[in-house]
Protein backbone atom coordinates (compact mmCIF):
# COMPACT_ATOMS: atom_id res chain seq x y z
CA UNK A 1 0.00 0.00 0.00
CA UNK A 2 1.31 3.44 -0.95
CA UNK A 3 1.36 5.76 2.03
CA UNK A 4 0.02 9.25 1.51
CA UNK A 5 2.60 12.01 2.14
CA UNK A 6 2.22 14.05 5.35
CA UNK A 7 3.07 17.36 3.71
CA UNK A 8 -0.24 18.99 2.64
CA UNK A 9 1.54 20.83 -0.19
CA UNK A 10 2.76 17.53 -1.62
CA UNK A 11 -0.73 16.03 -1.30
CA UNK A 12 -2.22 19.07 -3.03
CA UNK A 13 0.21 18.73 -5.93
CA UNK A 14 -0.49 15.02 -6.24
CA UNK A 15 -4.25 15.62 -6.15
CA UNK A 16 -3.90 18.26 -8.86
CA UNK A 17 -1.86 15.87 -11.00
CA UNK A 18 -4.41 13.09 -10.57
CA UNK A 19 -7.21 15.51 -11.43
CA UNK A 20 -5.37 16.61 -14.57
CA UNK A 21 -4.88 13.01 -15.69
CA UNK A 22 -8.56 12.28 -15.14
CA UNK A 23 -9.53 15.38 -17.11
CA UNK A 24 -7.34 14.32 -20.05
CA UNK A 25 -9.31 11.07 -20.18
CA UNK A 26 -12.65 12.89 -19.96
CA UNK A 27 -11.72 15.37 -22.69
CA UNK A 28 -10.54 12.56 -24.99
CA UNK A 29 -13.69 10.55 -24.31
CA UNK A 30 -15.86 13.56 -25.11
CA UNK A 31 -14.29 13.76 -28.59
CA UNK A 32 -14.80 10.04 -29.13
CA UNK A 33 -18.44 10.15 -28.03
CA UNK A 34 -19.07 13.14 -30.27
CA UNK A 35 -17.80 11.12 -33.23
CA UNK A 36 -19.32 7.68 -32.63
CA UNK A 37 -21.79 7.97 -29.74
CA UNK A 38 -21.95 5.89 -26.58
CA UNK A 39 -22.66 2.56 -28.22
CA UNK A 40 -19.94 2.95 -30.85
CA UNK A 41 -17.22 3.95 -28.39
CA UNK A 42 -14.83 1.69 -26.50
CA UNK A 43 -12.25 2.09 -23.77
CA UNK A 44 -9.57 1.23 -26.35
CA UNK A 45 -10.72 4.11 -28.57
CA UNK A 46 -10.75 6.51 -25.62
CA UNK A 47 -7.26 5.43 -24.57
CA UNK A 48 -5.93 5.96 -28.09
CA UNK A 49 -7.47 9.44 -28.19
CA UNK A 50 -5.98 10.27 -24.78
CA UNK A 51 -2.57 8.91 -25.72
CA UNK A 52 -2.48 6.36 -22.92
CA UNK A 53 -3.08 2.67 -22.32
CA UNK A 54 -6.43 1.19 -21.38
CA UNK A 55 -4.87 0.28 -18.03
CA UNK A 56 -4.41 3.97 -17.29
CA UNK A 57 -8.15 4.53 -17.55
CA UNK A 58 -9.43 1.78 -15.26
CA UNK A 59 -8.18 3.32 -12.00
CA UNK A 60 -10.59 6.16 -12.72
CA UNK A 61 -13.46 4.51 -14.58
CA UNK A 62 -14.75 0.93 -14.64
CA UNK A 63 -15.97 1.28 -18.22
CA UNK A 64 -17.03 3.66 -20.97
CA UNK A 65 -20.43 4.16 -19.33
CA UNK A 66 -18.80 5.69 -16.26
CA UNK A 67 -16.71 8.00 -18.44
CA UNK A 68 -19.83 9.05 -20.32
CA UNK A 69 -21.71 9.67 -17.08
CA UNK A 70 -18.84 11.85 -15.81
CA UNK A 71 -18.98 13.96 -18.98
CA UNK A 72 -22.74 14.37 -18.83
CA UNK A 73 -22.63 15.12 -15.10
CA UNK A 74 -20.09 17.87 -15.76
CA UNK A 75 -22.32 19.26 -18.51
CA UNK A 76 -25.45 19.23 -16.33
CA UNK A 77 -23.61 20.96 -13.49
CA UNK A 78 -22.51 23.69 -15.90
CA UNK A 79 -26.08 24.01 -17.17
CA UNK A 80 -27.47 24.37 -13.64
CA UNK A 81 -24.89 27.03 -12.76
CA UNK A 82 -25.62 28.91 -15.99
CA UNK A 83 -29.37 28.87 -15.32
CA UNK A 84 -28.88 30.10 -11.75
CA UNK A 85 -26.68 32.99 -12.89
CA UNK A 86 -29.03 34.11 -15.66
CA UNK A 87 -32.06 33.99 -13.35
CA UNK A 88 -30.29 35.76 -10.49
CA UNK A 89 -29.22 38.73 -12.59
CA UNK A 90 -32.86 39.69 -13.27
CA UNK A 91 -34.66 41.79 -10.66
CA UNK A 92 -38.25 41.32 -11.85
CA UNK A 93 -40.07 38.05 -11.11
CA UNK A 94 -41.53 37.74 -14.61
CA UNK A 95 -38.12 38.43 -16.16
CA UNK A 96 -36.61 35.72 -13.96
CA UNK A 97 -39.22 33.21 -15.11
CA UNK A 98 -38.57 33.95 -18.77
CA UNK A 99 -34.82 34.07 -18.22
CA UNK A 100 -34.83 30.53 -16.85
CA UNK A 101 -36.38 29.04 -19.98
CA UNK A 102 -34.39 31.24 -22.32
CA UNK A 103 -31.15 30.36 -20.51
CA UNK A 104 -31.74 26.68 -21.22
CA UNK A 105 -32.09 27.54 -24.90
CA UNK A 106 -29.02 29.82 -24.89
CA UNK A 107 -26.82 27.31 -23.09
CA UNK A 108 -27.35 24.59 -25.66
CA UNK A 109 -27.28 27.10 -28.49
CA UNK A 110 -23.71 27.90 -27.41
CA UNK A 111 -22.85 24.27 -26.59
CA UNK A 112 -24.52 22.10 -29.25
CA UNK A 113 -22.17 19.17 -28.70
CA UNK A 114 -23.44 18.86 -25.14
CA UNK A 115 -26.99 18.59 -26.42
CA UNK A 116 -25.97 15.83 -28.82
CA UNK A 117 -24.10 13.99 -26.10
CA UNK A 118 -27.21 13.94 -23.96
CA UNK A 119 -29.30 12.62 -26.82
CA UNK A 120 -26.83 9.78 -27.44
CA UNK A 121 -28.41 8.16 -24.40
CA UNK A 122 -31.44 7.32 -26.52
CA UNK A 123 -31.88 4.88 -29.36
CA UNK A 124 -33.39 6.15 -32.59
CA UNK A 125 -36.15 3.55 -32.25
CA UNK A 126 -37.30 4.52 -28.78
CA UNK A 127 -36.85 6.64 -25.67
CA UNK A 128 -35.29 4.13 -23.32
CA UNK A 129 -31.85 5.15 -22.04
CA UNK A 130 -29.19 2.61 -22.94
CA UNK A 131 -25.77 1.72 -21.67
CA UNK A 132 -25.93 3.34 -18.22
CA UNK A 133 -26.33 1.51 -14.95
CA UNK A 134 -29.29 2.46 -12.74
CA UNK A 135 -27.07 4.23 -10.18
CA UNK A 136 -25.50 6.35 -12.91
CA UNK A 137 -28.92 7.23 -14.29
CA UNK A 138 -30.10 8.21 -10.81
CA UNK A 139 -27.16 10.55 -10.32
CA UNK A 140 -27.64 12.17 -13.73
CA UNK A 141 -31.38 12.53 -13.16
CA UNK A 142 -30.68 14.26 -9.84
CA UNK A 143 -28.38 16.74 -11.56
CA UNK A 144 -30.95 17.36 -14.28
CA UNK A 145 -33.63 17.83 -11.63
CA UNK A 146 -31.48 20.53 -10.01
CA UNK A 147 -31.25 22.42 -13.31
CA UNK A 148 -34.98 21.91 -13.91
CA UNK A 149 -35.70 23.18 -10.40
CA UNK A 150 -34.09 26.54 -11.14
CA UNK A 151 -36.52 27.08 -14.02
CA UNK A 152 -39.62 25.78 -12.25
CA UNK A 153 -38.77 27.76 -9.11
CA UNK A 154 -38.50 31.00 -11.05
CA UNK A 155 -41.81 30.33 -12.78
CA UNK A 156 -43.48 29.56 -9.45
CA UNK A 157 -42.08 32.72 -7.84
CA UNK A 158 -43.58 34.76 -10.70
CA UNK A 159 -47.04 33.52 -9.68
CA UNK A 160 -47.79 31.11 -12.52
CA UNK A 161 -49.73 27.93 -11.94
CA UNK A 162 -48.28 24.48 -12.77
CA UNK A 163 -44.63 25.63 -12.71
CA UNK A 164 -43.32 22.12 -13.37
CA UNK A 165 -45.54 21.72 -16.42
CA UNK A 166 -44.64 25.15 -17.74
CA UNK A 167 -40.93 24.49 -17.21
CA UNK A 168 -41.16 21.13 -19.00
CA UNK A 169 -43.08 22.75 -21.85
CA UNK A 170 -40.45 25.48 -22.14
CA UNK A 171 -37.60 23.00 -22.20
CA UNK A 172 -39.39 20.93 -24.83
CA UNK A 173 -39.99 23.99 -26.98
CA UNK A 174 -36.37 25.13 -26.68
CA UNK A 175 -35.08 21.65 -27.48
CA UNK A 176 -37.30 21.43 -30.54
CA UNK A 177 -36.05 24.75 -31.87
CA UNK A 178 -32.45 23.70 -31.33
CA UNK A 179 -32.91 20.36 -33.06
CA UNK A 180 -34.63 21.95 -36.06
CA UNK A 181 -31.90 24.58 -36.26
CA UNK A 182 -29.02 22.10 -36.14
CA UNK A 183 -30.77 19.87 -38.65
CA UNK A 184 -30.97 22.82 -41.06
CA UNK A 185 -34.75 22.74 -41.14
CA UNK A 186 -35.55 26.20 -39.75
CA UNK A 187 -35.01 27.79 -43.15
CA UNK A 188 -38.04 25.84 -44.40
CA UNK A 189 -40.22 27.85 -42.00
CA UNK A 190 -38.56 31.13 -42.97
CA UNK A 191 -38.27 32.06 -39.31
CA UNK A 192 -35.42 32.86 -36.99
CA UNK A 193 -35.19 30.52 -33.98
CA UNK A 194 -34.28 33.33 -31.58
CA UNK A 195 -37.41 35.24 -32.59
CA UNK A 196 -39.57 32.15 -32.17
CA UNK A 197 -38.09 31.54 -28.74
CA UNK A 198 -38.87 35.07 -27.58
CA UNK A 199 -42.38 34.88 -29.01
CA UNK A 200 -42.94 31.62 -27.16
CA UNK A 201 -41.83 33.17 -23.86
CA UNK A 202 -44.24 36.09 -24.28
CA UNK A 203 -47.11 33.68 -24.95
CA UNK A 204 -46.30 30.92 -22.45
CA UNK A 205 -45.30 33.32 -19.66
CA UNK A 206 -47.48 36.41 -20.29
CA UNK A 207 -47.15 39.65 -18.40
CA UNK A 208 -50.08 38.85 -16.15
CA UNK A 209 -50.02 35.28 -14.78
CA UNK A 210 -53.34 33.45 -15.00
CA UNK A 211 -54.16 31.15 -12.10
Amino acid sequence: MVQEPDDPRVRARQDALRGARRQVIIDAARRVFERVGLEGASIRMIAAEAGCTTGAIYPWFAGKEEVYAAILAESLDCLAAFLARRIARESDALAKARAGVEAFYRYYQKNPDELWLGLYLFRASGVQPVGLKPELNRDLNARLALAFGHIAGAISSAGFDDPDGRAADGISHASGLLLLTYAGRMKVFRSRPDGLMLRYLETALPGRPSK
